[in-house]
Order: C-alpha cells, then structure tokens, then sequence
C-alpha cells in the first residue's frame, strides 16, 4: 500500500510513530464512526481505509476494498460531484450485485493530503434518523403495554399484533415466531407475517441454543444455524433474532428478515423489548390456561359430586361429631318421608330410628375412626313403616381429625321384591317359549283343515246346504291361523335395532297412512308436535307397529259415530330428570270397561269381536324394551294412551 500519512496526520499522533502504528490508529478512529465510513483519496481516486460498518453493507471483504478505485465501488456520484458538494446521492454497487441506493456525506481528513472521509449511509437509514421516526418509535414504545392487557384468552391476536408493531415500524414483510415445546423436539412457526415464505417451517432445537443472544446476521458472515442457510439460500439480506422466554427456559425465537434493505438501526434492541412482553403474552396464557384447567377441573369434580349426591339410589345422610345431620340427599327424603329442612339441626337417632345396634356401632366408629356395615337392620319410615336396610357408617376425616360421618342406607327389602320379579319373568319366558312352540305345531293342522275345507267347498254343489256350514268352519280356521301367527310373534325375543328415529316424522307418516280410513268414518284428527324434539334411539319398524296399534285402536273405538283422533308430542321430565318425548294419543270413544282396565297390557285381553289381545301386550314390550313407559287413563267419553320414550343426546 502506497504511503498516505501526510504530516500534518502524524504529528496527531507523534512524530517517533511509525507507519504501521499510524494505520492502525486511523482505523480505530474509523471504527468510532457507527455509520458505514471510508477514507478516500481523490487524487488517486482510491479507497485507502473501510470501517466494518462498510464492510458489512457492501458484504466485500477488507482485501477487496482496499486501494480500490472507487467507481469500481459506486456506480454515481462521480469523483467531481464528490469533490464539489459535501452531500451527494449516488448507488453502492454491493459484493451480490444489489444497488444500494446512499447518501455521501464528506469531510476533510487531511489538509495537505486532501484525503477526505465518507459516510456512506443507505437511504433507508436516512428515515430512521429523521425526527418523525423517533416519535414513531416512541409511539411504538407507548402502543405496546397496551395491547398486551388484551385478554389472555386471544394471546395469539395479542402476539401477532405486537409482531404488526414491527412490522409497521421497520417496514419489513419478512416477520415471523417460532415456538418450543416440550411435546415436540422442534422450533415450530407460530405466527408469519412473511408475504413470500422464506422462512422454514421448522428449526431444529439446535437453533434456539446458538441464537439464544441476539443476532444479525448477514451474507459473509458466518453461517451457525439452518436458519442463516436458508436465509442465505432464499438471498435474503438480513437476518436479525432474538430469543423468547428466560435464559434456562426459553420459549421461542422473533426473526426479522430483509430483501431489499439493510438492517435498520436499533432493530436488534427494539426486538429484545418487544421480546420481553411476547414472553409476558405467552406467560400469561399458560398461567391462566392452568387456572381454567384447574377450575374446570374443581368444577367437574364438585358436579361429579352433586351429581352422584343426587342421583345415586342409596339414602346419605352426612352428621357432624356431635351427631346432628347437616345434609341429606333427595334419595334419604323419599326413604324415610322427611325433607331435607325437616332434618338438618335434628340429632340422627332422633331421625334413623331403629331397635338394632345402630347407636353403639355410630359410636364406635367415631371414636376408632374405623367404617363400619351393619347389616340388615331394621329401620322406621316417617309413616311408621319399617324396611330392611344395609347401612355403611363411613368417617370424614380431615387433618387426622374427626369431622363428620357419612351414613350410606340401602334399602334391602325392594332387593326381594326384585328377587321375586325376576322368577316371575323366568316363568313368563318359560310360558312364552312353551307357546312359541305350541303355537308352530298347531298351525300346521289348521293349514290341513283349512285346505281340506277349500277342496270340499269346492265340489260340493254351490246350492248344497253344507256350504254354509263349510265356510263357517273356513271362517274358524283363518281366525285361528291368525290368532297363533300373534301368538308366535310375541313369543319370540324382541331387541330393538339402535338407530336414531325422528318420532314426530314417523308419527305424521303413520297417520296420513291412516287418513282415507279416518274421512270415511266420519273421523277427524289433530296432529301437535313441539319444535326442535330430540330423536330417540330405537327400532323404527316397531315403533311404527306401537303407534300403529294405538292408532288403530283409537279408530275403532270411534268407528260407529266418529269423533276426534289426537296425537300429541311433547318433551317431558315428569319420568326422571333425564329428558322423554311423551306421546299422547287421544279418542273420544266409548273408554275402556272397567273390568279389563287393571290388564289391559296382558295378553289374550281384548274388547273386539276379532281381536286376538296381544296389540297391546307387544305394544308395551316393545316400549319398555326401548326404555321407555307407557300410561293410560280411560272414562267414558276419552281415552288417553301417554308412551315416554327418553331423548337421545345425540343430534
């Protein structure tokens, strides 16, 4: 390199300096110089020094700066235009072929050398000096607090609004968070706000680790993670990261990137502050997503309790050490014929009253803080009545203290009733089955003698006076074919197909069936269905064959002077707490002779001439096997037939 100190420079620095010690010095003074500067020599038209704020714009090495004409460096302005004016603009041609477009601002190095020193600052980095920026960036500075106080429950909007914070200050469009997670070994992007996706998807975890402090990068330097390689690969100008959380748990990576520009001034430092309240944002929502999950878990748990407390079959009663009750469930009240404000203050004995060993086994359990079972004792109703019951006495113990007891009370004696039941329906299904049986070998006979009184009909002459006995006997034959082929079919076992029915539409369908027969007995009807009914689960053939039953029924009591047919749908709770459809069908018949009334749902019992007495029978079998009940009351002038079926819960 040729000789450039003059002596006015050297005596800066002493006049026993030498040169290379001069060198040095003048590019550490370069160096204090935070915009992109050189040292140029306008006689030679050469480059004579760079600072590595140059070094980094240009993305050129020292060597290939260095004593380098400077046309070779900018395509304008020219040696003139820079020698005549102290600001000019012109375009930096960069290391990648990227025009640059700068602003020269000049200065006088050296008197008698005329060297001149050169800040060349990017034209975009003219608008982050200016003093509109300055008041932008403190707006930004304002701007952010505020959207973090947005709710916790939109964290994504709230991080994504501060990333459209930075986007808007540094007019950048290459803007996206990456995430870690402990379910997943990997950085995964968040939220982008890059217009093209240069950006990968996915960083290894590595990234996190060497990006952990804040870092720009730029073409030249160095590349340490997968995110500078495909910055590098996409041509991207810069790349500026800031981690996301605490040092010994991070969170997340912010990238900033560039294509056209170089990086802004205070970009990095912007970054790390709006780092800290990503980092608050997502905080936050972990510690309120925590105490949602841990509320709704409280909540699933005291619901689990009030549910099992009220709808469980066996009687609790809660007492505290003193033996007074505090609480007892709606199952105790129909028990033992109290409310639950008749009981709480009184003492237990006063309430659970029985001749066995209750009291001392109730001592004896707070005092061991042992539970105990007492086994079918017996107890007292409100009305006097007694009953066998199992009674488990249970302790509640909190902090190894005593504070209450439990009594679980199970009514044994409808476990006999239930015992008998059970034999009873043994021996119906014994009977049925004895009649399934019975009813297939009968009916072949009555084939037989059916079609030997068509073959005999037929060659007896049509004026011959057995024919009336003939077709008598025929008449008798087809009644009994039809009375075993019912037979049969309530003999067999019934389990209804599970599928979802839409009742109020099956029922409209069975009664436009039933129309033409309605006009000609001069009978009208009324159809009522409730809007938006819940489907039921069930077998849609047999319910049409119970609807069908009692429609049936309904018209023929009515087929001699006619009258109304209503059919009505509704939702009901009057069963259980579970919601039922109930279906009401109603005539203004003749009712129901008192005499049959209390079996109207046995077999073999009917009021028609031809009827064989099972309608009703199988009508009710196939309700209570889709879980369901059906009622009725019946008075001279009405009859009301109500099937409950529950609501399914699907939709």
């Amino acid at each position: 390199m040729r000789e450039v100190i003059s002596r006015p420079i050297q005596a800066l620095f002493g006049n026993k300096i030498n040169k290379l010690e001069t060198h040095t010095a003048i590019q550490k003074l370069l160096e204090l110089i935070p915009e992109p500067a050189l040292v140029y020599d306008p006689e030679g038209n050469r480059v004579l020094f760079v600072n590595s704020a140059f070094l980094v714009l240009s993305a050129y090495s020292q060597q290939e700066v260095i004593n380098e004409n400077l046309e070779n460096l900018l395509e304008n302005p020219t040696r003139d235009e820079i020698l005549r004016e102290d600001i000019t603009s012109g375009l930096l041609r960069t290391r990648n072929r990227l025009d640059i477009p700068v602003e020269l601002r000049k200065s006088l190095l050296d008197q008698q050398t005329g060297y001149l020193v050169l800040k060349v600052i990017p034209r975009t980095d003219l608008q982050y000096l200016s003093g509109d920026w300055q008041k932008r960036l403190i707006t930004t500075f304002q701007t952010i607090p505020r959207l973090v106080e947005i709710s916790t429950e939109r964290w994504m909007e709230t991080i994504q609004r501060l990333l459209e914070v930075l986007k808007g200050l540094f007019e950048t469009n290459l803007i996206c968070i990456y995430q870690a997670g402990a379910d997943f070994p990997e950085l995964r992007k968040l939220i982008s706000l890059e217009e093209l996706t240069l950006f990968p998807d996915t960083l290894p975890s590595s990234d996190l680790i060497r990006l952990s402090s804040p870092v720009l990068w730029t073409p030249g330097k160095r590349m340490i993670t997968q995110l500078h390689r495909s910055a590098r690969i996409a041509g991207v100008n810069y790349v500026a990261s800031v981690s996301v959380g605490k040092e010994n748990a991070l969170e997340g990576l912010i990238v900033v990137g560039g294509m056209e520009t170089q990086p802004p001034p205070l970009l990095l430092e912007t970054m790390e502050v709006l780092a800290i309240y990503v980092s608050q944002v997502i905080s936050r929502s972990v510690l309120e997503a925590n105490n949602r999950r841990e509320a709704a878990r409280k909540e699933f748990q005291l619901h689990l309790y009030t549910s099992v407390y009220e709808e469980v079959q066996e009687g609790i009663l809660v007492v505290n050490p003193d033996s007074v009750i505090i609480e007892i469930n709606p199952a105790a009240e129909l028990l033992f014929g109290y409310t639950r404000n008749e009981v709480q203050g009184e003492r237990i004995e006063n309430i659970l009253i029985t001749p066995d060993r209750f009291l001392p086994a109730l001592a004896n359990v707070m005092t061991t803080k042992a539970s105990t079972l007492l086994e079918n004792i017996t107890l007292h109703r409100r009305n006097g009545q007694t009953f066998a019951a199992d009674v488990r006495i249970v302790p509640i113990q909190y902090d190894s203290h005593l504070s209450g007891v439990v009594l679980l009370v199970r009514d044994i004696s409808e476990h006999e009733q239930i015992l008998a039941q059970s034999r009873q329906l043994e021996q119906r299904a014994f009977l049925g089955e004895f009649m399934g049986v019975f009813a297939h070998e009968v009916l072949n006979p009555i084939n037989n003698i059916s079609t030997g009184l068509q073959i005999l009909s037929r060659r007896l002459a049509s004026e011959n006076s057995l024919q009336d006995l003939v077709s008598r006997m025929e008449n008798d034959c087809e009644r009994l074919h039809h009375q075993m082929e019912a037979l049969k079919t309530y003999a067999k076992p019934y389990e209804p197909k599970q599928e979802l029915v839409d009742i109020p539409q099956l029922l409209n369908r069975i009664v436009e069936r039933w129309r033409p027969r309605m006009e000609r007995l001069n009978i009208r009807h009324v159809f009522q269905s409730a809007e938006k009914l819940p489907p039921v689960i069930g077998d849609w053939r047999a319910l049409d064959q119970v609807f069908n039953n009692l429609i049936s029924n309904a018209i023929d009591a009515m087929k001699e002077n006619g009258g109304v047919l209503s059919v009505k749908v509704s939702l009901s709770t009057m069963v259980s707490n579970r919601p039922h459809l109930e279906i009401a069908v109603s005539d203004n018949g003749p009712g129901i002779p008192d005499d049959i009334r209390e079996k109207i749902f046995e077999p073999f019992v009917t009021t028609k001439a031809s009827g064989t007495g099972l309608g009703l029978s199988i009508t009710k079998r196939i309700v209570t096997a889709h879980r369901g009940s059906i009622t009725f009351n019946s008075y001279p002038g009405a009859t009301v037939f109500r099937i409950f079926l529950p609501a399914s819960e699907e939709t």
